[in-house]
């Protein structure tokens, strides 16, 4: 009988995470349509200059593998899938303490790095090209800091310009943080070795040579103004007075037990050569996996956790206090790099981590390697590894905005947007048939809050914005000031109006010219676990004139 080692083990099972969460992914690729952020994923892609107003340029980014794989929605998602594991396998296998254990940290990284598409947002996106890029340039900077040879120096720097341009387009913020990051490495490192700062300012340089390619250099200036001036008409929190007060206020939903993990892994921090800082790390970490416990119930009952990258994260920030001792500079990057990936976003702010738990699990398991103590760091080991398979088939179970499970997926349909093929729940089946050809060609402007898809079945064409989103209230007015008072008259809507959109200009013509709409009723959807019952409202056809005597 074969025994195993303990590396053996490891390696073991990171392969089986890897497969686990490989094989669930590529199950899924040809399942399941989102009508809500998919959607913008896809048209952003499809055509980068749908829409005027653009405060995310990731469409750029996107748009050449998209037409490299003619739209067809299954290979897309196989593809990010492909890169988003190259990248997590890179990080992983720099990571390495030392280079016999390059292939099984190289294995956990691909597993940990899949768990981006939690909650099963598969289709290549922002958020995933956001943290690509971050892999990527941690995995240059890694590089760099551990190695001193040329042929090292010439692959960090082409890990890290093509991270950078990847970060460019997905979220400009993690550009520009990067960027000081690197500036700042290589005014550091300009003494003590020449050639990581030539290295660095390499990448900068490389960065932009590969931004090109995508977008011409001449025409990034009027991308930039398009973007600020769309973060202007749209009142977007993203300015250096607002930010801070938005990821402040966004902290209110953090649930207690993460506020005390928090404070503990900040006295941990602090206190961490001390005997204080190493009890206040055991804290953070009994809080963390305390509150991640207690999302167990309700992730058995079909929902899904809140917060688990936060917590992870916290969890991490915890074990770093006692354990870590060697490495400090690039354990802290990426226990900072969520942050960084999460900076700007549209949503909850500390929610936004739930896309960026590679980098916590990967800190775990490169902190186990370096455990004095065996259980804890059979512990940690073992919740590194099992964490990304467990995550992954629990949003598979609760997709983001999909009424069933991934394994219900079976009914045969064709994407609204690409045409390629893939199969769906009955439900949202039901509504695609319902919906198709009720407005082709129409202008649709769809107050319900529900998500671009809906305009994406009907065959219509949304003004102005791709999506009405259901967290600002400014943003129809916004649309309904673009338009022309004929635009506005051959209109069309989507209802029930959405509460918050109620006090809006188009709310107000619909709600005192209904006499002159027609009414289709569309099938019930489920939209983030809400089933919804939408109308179209049509401008009813004038009455012929009839002839007579």
């Amino acid at each position: 009988m074969v025994r195993l080692s303990s590396a053996g083990l490891v390696l073991a099972g990171a392969v089986l995470a890897l497969l686990c969460c490989g094989g669930l992914l590529v199950y899924g690729a040809g399942r399941g349509i989102d009508l809500t952020d998919e959607i913008f994923y896809l048209v952003w892609a499809r055509n980068p200059e749908a829409y005027a107003l653009l405060y995310q340029p990731f469409g750029y980014l996107l748009h050449p593998l998209y037409a490299l794989l003619a739209g067809d929605v299954a290979r897309y998602r196989l593809a990010g899938f492909a890169i988003t594991a190259a990248a997590g396998a890179l990080l992983g296998r720099q990571l390495a303490p030392e280079g016999a254990r390059r292939l099984p940290f190289a294995t956990f990284g691909a597993a940990a790095a899949l768990v981006i598409y939690f909650p099963w947002i598969v289709t290549p996106s922002y958020n995933s090209a956001a943290n690509v890029g971050a892999m990527l340039v941690l995995a240059g900077v890694t590089t760099l800091l551990r190695t001193e040879t040329l042929a090292a120096h010439v692959a960090a720097t082409l890990t890290i310009g093509c991270g950078l341009c990847v970060a460019a387009f997905a979220k400009p913020p993690l550009f520009a943080l990067s960027g000081v990051l690197l500036i700042a490495l290589a005014a550091w490192s300009i003494r003590r070795n020449r050639g990581r700062s030539i290295a660095l300012l390499g990448a900068l340089a490389l960065a932009v040579l590969l931004i090109a390619l995508f977008l011409p250099l001449p025409r990034i200036p009027g991308l930039l103004a398009r973007i600020a001036a769309s973060q202007h008409i749209l009142a977007l929190p993203n300015t250096p007075t607002h930010l801070p007060i938005k990821v402040l206020g966004d902290w209110a939903a953090v649930p207690p037990l993460l506020s005390a993990a928090a404070l503990a892994a900040i006295g941990a921090t602090v206190l961490r050569r001390t005997r204080w800082g190493c009890w206040l790390g055991h804290g953070a970490m009994a809080f963390g996996l305390l509150y991640l416990a207690t999302t167990i119930p309700d992730t058995l009952d079909g929902g899904i956790p809140e917060f688990p990258g936060l917590a992870l994260l916290l969890v991490a920030a915890g074990y770093a206090a006692p354990v870590a001792r060697r490495d400090m500079l690039l354990l802290a990057l990426l226990l900072a790099a969520p942050f960084a990936v999460a900076l700007g976003t549209f949503n909850n702010q500390w929610a936004q981590f739930d896309f960026s738990m590679a980098f916590p699990l990967l800190a775990l398991f490169r902190l186990a390697s370096d455990d004095p103590l065996r259980w804890r760091r059979g512990a940690a080991t073992l919740l590194s590894l099992v964490a990304p398979p467990l995550l992954l088939f629990a949003a598979a179970m609760a997709p983001y905005s999909l009424p069933d499970s991934i394994f219900a997926q079976t009914i045969p349909v064709r994407h609204p947007i690409t045409g390629s093929p893939l199969l769906v729940d009955q439900e949202t089946a039901d509504f695609l048939d319902g919906a198709r050809d009720k407005a082709t060609g129409a202008l649709l402007v769809d107050l319900s809050g529900t998500g671009p898809g809906v305009a994406a079945a009907l065959g219509a064409k949304a003004p102005v914005l791709l999506w009405l989103n259901p967290a600002t209230a400014t943003w129809p007015d916004v649309v309904w000031s673009r338009l022309t008072e004929q635009e506005r008259a051959r209109a069309w809507f989507v209802a029930p109006v959405l509460p918050l959109f109620a006090p809006s200009a188009p709310a107000r013509w619909l709600a005192a010219h209904r006499g002159g709409y027609c009414r289709t009723p569309l099938p019930h959807m489920t939209f983030w676990w809400e089933e919804r019952s939408l109308d179209l409202w049509r401008p009813c056809p004038e009455p012929r004139a009839h002839a007579g005597g």
